[in-house]
């Protein structure tokens, strides 16, 4: 019986230097391997730039889709990661789905500092007692027509539904929208270069693109005479 137990007590000896010589088996799952999730759940990105978002500790097929904001962003897809580049100001929804697993990312998008808009800037256009303000737009021909105000010169009649004035420079129309001619618009005719109120419709035309629109003293368009001043409007 002695002797049995001096087997038992050297079994279980060596069983534990087993155990702590190979603590795991091969069965046995490794510890800490990560649940599955996403590199960040919310992230800022810059209207025309990029920012990647990765789906860490799967091993199996990632599918990415926008659940909402589709107009405020485009994405590229990698195995498990996707780019993210803002396209317009706003918040957007994005999913990841790895397996079963279904993980949500807010975007938020902003206005890009380093490349500042004209966009929701304010021109007032003043000839006596009658001032028009407008909001400008995000065009590059909006930015250059900002540079070089204040300005004070002579507005000009043309046809029934538009008064015009010329800038002392043409203005960048470079990635600026063209122009339906609606009442109320402010556009920019670059045959001519010059920039275009419009207090009544007008049919489209090749060359003129949009600046803005009108947001007060729209009926004032049409009684602006002689000399005009133009400056930003708080």
């Amino acid at each position: 019986m002695k002797k049995i137990r001096n087997l038992i007590y050297v079994a279980l000896a060596a069983g534990l230097v087993m155990r702590m010589i190979f603590p795991l088996s091969m069965d046995t799952p490794v510890l800490g391997a990560g649940k599955v999730r996403l590199s960040h759940s919310k992230i800022t990105v810059k209207v025309g730039k990029t920012k990647t978002i990765k789906v860490k500790n799967t091993g199996k097929k990632v599918t990415w889709k926008v659940l909402s904001g589709k107009k405020k962003l485009s994405i590229t897809k990698g195995k498990n990661s996707v780019k993210v580049k803002g396209k317009k100001a706003g918040r957007a929804r994005l999913q990841a789905k790895a397996g079963k697993r279904r993980l949500t990312c807010l975007v938020t998008i902003v206005k890009n500092e380093s490349a500042k808009a004209a966009d929701g800037d304010k021109i007032a256009v003043s000839s006596n007692k009658y001032t028009v303000v407008f909001r400008l737009n995000n065009s590059s021909a909006a930015k250059d027509l900002l540079k070089q105000l204040p300005l004070t010169l002579k507005v000009e009649n043309f046809s029934d539904n538009e008064k015009i004035f010329y800038p002392p420079k043409g203005l960048d129309i470079k990635g600026t929208p063209k122009s339906k001619g609606k009442k109320g618009s402010l556009a920019y005719y670059k045959p001519w270069d010059d920039v275009v109120m419009f207090y009544g419709a007008a049919s489209p035309a090749s060359g003129l693109y949009e600046l803005g629109t009108v947001i007060s003293g729209g009926n004032h368009i049409s009684k602006l005479s002689g000399r005009i001043t133009i400056r930003r409007a708080g």
